[in-house]
């Protein structure tokens, strides 16, 4: 949360292996601490979603890096992850009966056309107003920039959906919310909307060996601990002095560290710092999550084509369809959230989601009966972070009762923004903390 000049090696517990986590893990390690990553989970990842699909390595959670995406491009290439295919944004969505597609790869003239399909002139020229704040300035694509700090002392009295017509909320917006957060447009606000801005902006691309080369190889480097749940801190005089843990459901042990990064969700922090740091505890409660269910299917024959890789739905749980991978076009993936997907599905309400999510996109591409091969899934009870309002003010708040606590730093998808490049900006400047 904040720079320090060069200092003694530590010993620094990150908890959490998400990318934030293995940020902050690498910089602490180049930087000459001894390092533990601890993971409650029996994955490393977090919400990457390591998972298979047959015999292939995916990844069931966030997977697309932004050309702009300069932090976590050097993290990855460091750790010898650097094999990438281009994805880019291709979406289509169901206007007035009919797919209209976007591509990120078309000039500025086809965007704009696009965008005067979404939307009146006047909720178009905010719009571009936002945009080039967004573009003039990269850090107004992140959380708790001066710009949209600004923007949310005048506007976050209410949500986005209040500030522009429904039509642009509905056609443009909700897949940016959505798609980032988890959330419609009545639940984010104006003062976090650079960061969704920011996305809308960027082309995409994948790794072709997936995230997997990269923890491999940053567990060779650092101590990884797995079904390791950290419950609470120890502190000494005000200090940091370590950590509880329970391995395995086993007993919970004392583990001396002179520093923690808590690479985690906000609110997996709050219940970590809960009983010793009850005002911070309560501060990181009120920033929400949204869930999400995931689920990758394989299809004995393409069911997307090059022209239309992915779909945005807005009548059902099913939010996007889409394939996999660029030339993936039998393997897709839906994803279910928004007001629509929750709570949480049981698996026979997923089936039923899932297969009529499957009917409407094969009747909106004319694709015809399709034979699924195999599939996998996962669900998150809190999978997206939404913010609050006026958000650059709670940032101040946290990071001054971080401040008070040597030894403690924080990361995380509420601090820097929700995208991979922010979570990963985030970890290297938690680890900064500790020289």
């Amino acid at each position: 949360m904040d720079t320090a000049t060069s200092k003694p090696p530590r010993h620094v517990a990150v908890v959490g292996s998400g990318i934030a986590g293995m940020a902050a893990a690498f910089r602490l390690h180049t930087a000459g601490h001894e390092v533990d990553l601890i993971e409650r989970s029996s994955v490393l990842g977090g919400r990457f979603g390591i998972d298979r699909l047959g015999d292939r390595p995916v990844m069931m959670g966030g997977k697309n890096l932004g050309r702009t995406y300069t932090a976590m491009r050097a993290l990855l290439a460091e750790l010898g992850a650097i094999g990438y295919e281009p994805f880019g944004i291709n979406t289509s969505r169901v206007v007035d009966g009919r797919l209209v597609t976007f591509d990120s790869s078309n000039g500025p003239l086809e965007k704009l056309n696009w965008l005067r399909k979404l939307g009146p002139p006047s909720d178009l020229a905010k719009l571009l107003y936002l945009l080039s704040r967004v573009r003039r300035n990269a850090e107004n694509k992140f959380l708790g920039s001066a710009t949209f700090t600004d923007i949310a002392a005048a506007s976050d009295d209410r949500p986005l959906s209040a500030h522009f017509g429904p039509r642009i909320a509905h056609n443009m917006f909700r897949a940016l919310t959505v798609r980032l957060n988890g959330a419609e447009p009545d639940e984010v606000y104006l003062g976090t909307f650079g960061t969704n801005l920011g996305m809308f902006l960027d082309t995409y691309d994948q790794l072709t060996d997936g995230v997997e080369p990269a923890i491999t190889a940053l567990t060779e480097r650092v101590a990884a601990q797995t079904d390791t749940r950290v419950e609470r801190l120890l502190l000494d005089d005000g200090h940091i002095a370590g950590v509880g843990v329970v391995r395995n459901g086993g007993p919970l042990r004392e583990r001396q560290y002179d520093g923690v990064v808590l690479a985690t969700p906000a609110h997996a922090a709050a219940d970590i710092v809960k009983s010793d740091l009850p005002a911070l505890s309560s501060l990181l409660m009120d920033v929400r999550y949204f869930p999400s269910t995931v689920v990758l299917v394989e299809y004995e024959q393409p069911v997307f084509h090059q022209g239309v890789r992915a779909i945005v739905l807005d009548d059902g749980p099913c939010s996007n369809a889409g394939v996999y991978g660029i030339n993936d076009l039998n393997i897709v993936r839906y994803t279910f959230s928004g007001r629509a997907a929750r709570p949480t599905p049981s698996p026979d309400v997923l089936e039923t989601w899932l297969n009529e999510a499957e009917q409407r996109v094969t009747s909106l591409l004319g694709t015809g009966p399709v034979r699924r091969v195999r599939k996998v899934e996962r669900i998150w009870d809190a999978a997206y972070c939404a913010y609050l309002p006026y958000h650059g003010e709670f940032l101040s708040k946290v990071r001054a009762e971080v401040e008070a606590v040597p030894g403690l730093a924080l990361a995380g998808d509420y601090l820097r923004g929700a995208q991979l490049e922010a979570c990963c900006r985030s970890g290297m400047e938690a680890a900064r903390r500790f020289g």
